[in-house]
């Protein structure tokens, strides 16, 4: 059982690494997700994409994983606040289940940083 919760470990880990390399790719796909209002749009892309590299770099070293994941919680989150669900509130389908789908993966990254995560300087 646990050589199977190891690969979970690694099916959780791994696609945040794709997810911040697509944040690289051409800007034509990522542009239109980040809302309008928002200042330096190209900016937070790339930003985004160091975010999600750092969260894939931390847990897959297990150094300051506990962290990581609880930020990228938020980070998801965020994401649900302010690009999904307005979207979904404009009609746009994705938009709703583009916020059940962070939900989801914002539940995931708190159960790691509760019980996966290696780092125990955030144990409370």
């Amino acid at each position: 059982m646990k050589k199977l919760s190891n690969v979970g470990k690694w099916l959780f880990i791994l696609p945040f690494a794709v997810f911040g390399l697509l944040h690289f790719g051409p800007l034509e796909f990522s542009l239109p997700f980040v809302p309008a209002w928002l200042p330096f749009r190209v900016f937070w892309i790339y930003f985004l994409g160091v975010c999600l590299m750092a969260f894939t770099v931390s847990a897959a070293l297990g150094k300051w994983d506990r962290l990581a994941s609880v930020l990228l919680a938020v980070l998801m989150m965020v994401f649900v606040a302010f690009v999904h669900v307005p979207r979904a509130l404009q009609g746009d389908f994705m938009g709703i289940i583009s916020s059940f789908r962070d939900v989801c993966m914002a539940g995931a990254a708190l159960v790691y940083a509760g019980f996966v995560a290696r780092d125990q300087r955030f144990v409370s």
